[in-house]
C-alpha cells in the first residue's frame, strides 16, 4: 500500500502531455483504465464517463469513489471496482465485462491506455516503518512478484515496477500513461 494522492497540477499535466501524443480527442478514440485509482483523482476532467475504468485494492477506496459519483463525479458506478492489480486474475468476474472483452480483444488493447500514480511502496531487507507508523515489510510479496522475480530482479521489490512489468507483458499493445 503505497498510496499517494495525485495533485491536480499533476493529474492536468499528464493529461495534456496524453493530448500531446494521442491528439486532441483522444477521450472520444480511447478506453481509460486506472487500475492503481485509490479514491480517483487522477480521472479528474476526463469526459466519458463509458470509457473510463476505476480499480483499486481497497473496498473503502471504492466506496469514496461512489459517494463522489453520487455527488457529481464523471465516473459510471458500474466501472468503479474493488481489484487488487498485483494478485488477482486478469480473467477475473470482479473486472467489469466491457473491460474484460478490451483486455481480450487485440485490436480493442490498442486503444485502451492503462493511466496509473502506481504505488511507491519498496520491500526493503530490514523492517522499514512508513511515516505513517505503519509496517512495509512484505507488501511487495504478490502474485506478480513470484511470477517475474527472475525476469526483473530486485526490481520487484518496488511496487511500480510490478505494475509495469504485468501490464507490459500481460496487457500488451495498451499504452501506458
Amino acid at each position: 500500500k503505497g498510496s499517494y494522492f495525485t495533485p491536480q497540477c499533476w493529474v492536468e499535466l499528464s493529461q495534456k502531455y496524453i493530448a500531446d501524443t494521442l491528439g486532441e480527442n483522444w477521450q472520444d478514440e480511447y478506453w481509460v483504465w486506472d487500475c492503481a485509482a485509490g479514491t480517483g483523482n487522477l480521472l479528474h476532467g476526463l469526459v466519458d464517463k463509458y470509457r473510463i475504468f476505476a480499480s483499486t485494492l481497497d473496498q473503502a477506496d471504492v466506496d469514496v469513489m461512489k459517494d463522489r459519483i453520487a455527488h457529481g463525479a464523471n465516473l459510471l458506478e458500474s466501472h468503479v471496482f474493488q481489484f487488487d492489480f498485483l494478485n488477482d486474475s486478469l480473467e477475473s468476474v470482479k473486472i467489469p465485462e466491457t473491460l474484460r472483452n478490451i483486455l481480450q480483444n487485440e485490436e480493442k488493447r490498442r486503444k485502451l491506455i492503462i493511466y496509473i500514480n502506481p504505488p511507491y511502496a519498496e520491500h526493503g531487507n530490514k523492517r522499514q516503518i512508513s511515516g505513517t507508523g505503519e509496517n512495509k515489510t512484505g507488501v511487495a510479496e504478490t502474485v506478480v512478484s513470484e511470477k517475474y522475480r527472475l525476469l526483473i530482479g530486485t526490481a520487484v521489490r518496488e511496487l511500480y515496477a510490478q505494475f509495469l512489468i504485468r501490464i507490459d507483458k500481460e496487457i500488451s499493445g495498451c499504452w501506458l500513461g
